[in-house]
């Protein structure tokens, strides 16, 4: 060690550390898929048309990606996002309408609902949240979605019904693929509280 500057081994080791893969945090994507869960509830019949509203949170960075959470470090100060290629709004939908055709009815998707729609449902007030903070031994994941869904018959609105389903998990490590897990339960656990109340609600006698 050269006396005269004790502390040049400390700083290059220091540079090295920085030069290492992983230091530094950056943007994830991850894939917002659905595939139901196994259930049954009985086949049924009918035309249903599917529609949203799309909540002004709504993000897309600039390269057209849509910002779905944030990677945080230890003292929870936003680092990364999490990105994907399709919206909240969208991968909620197309699940619900895809459930739906599943159980037997005729599902469509459309930008906004008929006037006088025999069978529709209205997706609103969409909140969706993953928070990744991240620490020196374990990372901690907070997932929270709810939203709403309007019941019309013939035109007009006769029930609203509202899920939410949430994790918290806390992991040695995490992947893209434990995050789309995550979402992935989220979503099936959402679809098997909301589907049995709409089929219930159109049904009625």
């Amino acid at each position: 060690m050269n006396p005269r500057f004790p502390f040049l081994p400390l700083l290059g080791l220091i540079m090295i550390l920085s030069l290492l893969p992983g230091c530094a945090t950056v943007d994830q994507k991850i894939f917002l898929n659905y595939a139901p869960a196994d259930s049954a509830f009985g086949r049924h019949e009918g035309e249903i048309v599917v529609s949203r509203v799309d909540p002004p949170s709504s993000v897309q960075n600039s390269k057209g990606e849509w910002i779905i959470g944030s990677i945080n470090n230890v003292h929870g100060v936003h680092q990364a996002d999490l990105l994907s290629d399709r919206s909240l709004g969208e991968w909620i939908s197309d699940a619900l309408a895809l459930k739906l055709k599943h159980a037997g009815f005729a599902a469509t998707s459309a930008p906004s609902l008929p006037a006088t729609v025999s069978r529709g449902l209205l997706i609103t007030d969409i909140k969706v949240s993953m928070e990744v903070n991240e620490g020196l031994a374990s990372d901690q994941i907070k997932h929270e979605l709810t939203f709403n869904v309007n019941v019309f018959l013939n035109g007009a609105k006769v029930k609203t019904f509202t899920v939410t389903t949430s994790d918290n998990s806390t992991l040695l490590t995490d992947s893209s693929e434990t995050k789309e897990k995550i979402m992935l339960q989220s979503l099936q656990n959402a679809m098997q509280q909301i589907i049995p109340d709409i089929i219930a609600q159109i049904e009625k006698k």
